[in-house]
């Protein structure tokens, strides 16, 4: 039992250390839970208004205020065209247990821009980080996409080589 309330002041302590509160608290590879709608580029099915997404930072505007993520997908299945396949990269739950329940991919192929404004509000939180090697795969998959624009890969310094 949690007479004192410790235990619940605790979570809600570690939950609001793990909200976003400035652009600080991210950088390319960063896992944020966000609750998103129509205005930030998800297309809603079934009645649904907003969704709860787990995203990825990929980059961000030189004026600090606005994100580019990736959006992390329970599956890949939603085309059959093989170049929007080859845009899906595969995450494995086993190694990012803190934030996976079950195996998901990154897609690759519709980056959303976010502003921290908005993930502020929203109460965005960080879940964590993909690996070292993830990112840079996945940000090699956005360099070279036919599926992303020019002018967003410039603007998030997407197009550039980073290691």
């Amino acid at each position: 039992m949690d007479q004192d309330g410790k235990l619940a002041s605790l979570k809600q302590s570690i939950k609001t250390t793990s909200q976003v509160k400035s652009i600080a608290d991210l950088k390319v590879g960063t896992v944020i839970y966000v609750e998103m709608d129509a205005n930030d580029g998800l297309v809603l099915k079934d009645g649904y208004k907003t969704r709860l997404k787990y995203v990825v930072v990929a980059g961000a505007k030189s004026n600090q205020k606005e994100i580019c993520a990736v959006l992390i997908n329970s599956d890949a299945d939603f085309s059959d065209d093989p170049d929007w396949k080859a845009e899906q990269y595969p995450l494995k739950q086993s190694n990012y247990q803190v934030f996976l329940d079950h195996d998901s991919w990154i897609d690759c192929t519709d980056p959303k821009v976010l502003t921290i404004r908005k993930l502020k509000a929203k109460k965005a939180e960080i879940s964590g980080s993909l690996s070292e090697d993830d990112m840079n795969i996945v940000l090699e998959k956005l360099k070279n996409s036919e599926f992303v624009d020019s002018h967003m890969k410039k603007v998030f310094g997407l197009s550039s080589n980073r290691k």
